[in-house]
């Protein structure tokens, strides 16, 4: 199968998006879906020739959305100014293969494209890699469309079977490189574990939340830094981290991490798992929300849903968290409110959200509620503590030098008094190790 090029005349793809709506979702839910995936597009730098949503009770295990649609598609096609398809759901190789055939231009799906954006904005070696690792694991079980332009089989002797041995040669040494490009991932993650090490008895702060929310410019607000802000989605692949001093509780570290959207791919879960360990460390999760979102709500859950997918260790299909299992408290921050048009959604954002804040991470409003808040947690969650240890209770030592801030040792004969901050949540397990003071 050829890939198309779009002539010189025309360097813009232009594309048409694709969804299908099934039983169990609304067309609210679709428009949603496919006004995202045009957002996507845009990001990856298509122009936006026109979209459709086909009503189906189930999909058509051959061209996705049935040989009608596929046909009202081609005569569109035909019409001259589409040079791609992308279809909002992942196809399979052979759904691919029979679109494309039938269509005659680029036909790719959510994920590809999303893994094109992904590809583009890596810049750190850890992004590229984690990017590769996805776009490897993606393509594995689609070398035949690939390569079914090298195997012929219409019969005869000679003609048979090439491609179908290039395809078992391209497996092999994907899975080759995927397997050195883990082992390269590891030893990056093992120096990021040993500078997690060394932030462990601070208290940390990760800001998460759905693409574009304004995650990176209100890290540069609250520390004044300059992370990269981009209104296109996933400007920030790597997680950021930036100290604060904040007075009373000491230096914190927040860190911000990358953006979450609807249907985000398994692959690139699991192959971020590296970037997303902020996520499961954190002490706390500022949960960013785009307060002049129409669907603010619909994205709150999703964001809610992807953390339940981080912690519990694997992709999307993994073993559902339950909302009761244990991870860190969250703050939700209702971010851009200078662009609500409606000054009297702020209080009703607050009544349905309890706790949450409101702020502006461009202005500057609110920022102060914000630090004084996460101030009170930092001081309900850290304490400052001394410790007498044995000097041979190894097992202690280790713990304390791993897990918590030392400010000073001293030795007095055969103990070691330590003065540290450390997280009320390793308080528990450091007094079943060795008697611990509390420093009011």
């Amino acid at each position: 199968m050829p890939f198309y090029t779009p002539p010189p005349s025309r360097p813009v793809e232009r594309a048409l998006l694709v969804g299908v709506k099934l039983p169990g979702s609304t067309f609210r839910e679709e428009e949603a879906n496919i006004a995202e995936l045009g957002l996507l597009a845009r990001t990856a730098g298509a122009s936006i020739s026109g979209s459709t949503i086909q009503q189906r009770t189930r999909l058509d295990g051959s061209t996705y959305i049935g040989a009608g649609k596929l046909e009202e598609l081609a005569g569109r096609i035909s019409e001259g100014d589409v040079d791609l398809v992308i279809f909002d759901d992942d196809l399979s190789p052979a759904q691919a293969r029979n679109i494309e055939k039938r269509l005659s231009v680029n036909v790719i799906d959510r994920t590809e494209l999303i893994l094109d954006i992904f590809a583009r904005r890596a810049r750190t070696r850890q992004a590229r890699i984690q990017v590769e690792i996805a776009q490897l694991a993606y393509a594995l079980p689609r070398l035949r469309r690939l390569w079914e332009h090298l195997s012929r089989q219409a019969g005869g002797i000679g003609t048979r079977g090439p491609g179908e041995t290039q395809i078992e040669v391209d497996r092999r040494r994907i899975r080759e490189r995927i397997a050195s490009l883990k082992r390269e991932l590891e030893r990056i993650e093992g120096g990021a574990r040993e500078r997690r090490k060394n932030r462990r008895g601070l208290y940390n702060i990760t800001i998460v939340g759905y693409t574009n929310a304004g995650k990176s410019t209100l890290l540069n607000r609250l520390a004044g830094s300059d992370v990269l802000e981009s209104s296109r989605l996933f400007s920030t692949l790597d997680s950021t981290t930036r100290r604060v001093e904040l007075p009373g509780a000491g230096p914190v570290l927040f860190t911000d991490t990358i953006g979450f959207i609807r249907k985000l791919p398994a692959h690139l879960v699991s192959s971020f798992h590296a970037t997303l360990l902020d996520v499961e460390e954190a002490d706390l999760l500022l949960h960013v929300v785009d307060a002049a979102e129409s669907r603010r709500e619909d994205r709150i859950r999703i964001v809610d849903d992807v953390l339940r997918r981080i912690l519990a260790g694997g992709p999307a299909g993994a073993r559902a968290v339950p909302d009761s299992s244990p991870r860190a408290a969250t703050l939700i921050v209702f971010n851009k409110t200078d662009l609500l048009a409606d000054e009297g959604e702020i209080p009703r954002l607050a009544a349905s959200h309890g706790g949450s804040i409101p702020v502006s991470a461009a202005t500057g409003e609110g920022i102060d509620s914000l630090l004084d808040a996460v101030r009170e947690r930092a001081m309900q969650d850290t304490l400052t503590a001394e410790v007498a240890v044995h000097a041979g209770d190894g097992r202690t030592i280790a713990f304390i030098e791993e897990n918590v801030a030392v400010f000073s040792r001293e030795i007095d004969g055969e103990t070691i008094r330590y003065r540290v901050r450390l997280r009320r949540r390793d308080a528990g397990r450091l007094e079943r190790m060795a008697g611990v003071r509390v420093v009011r």
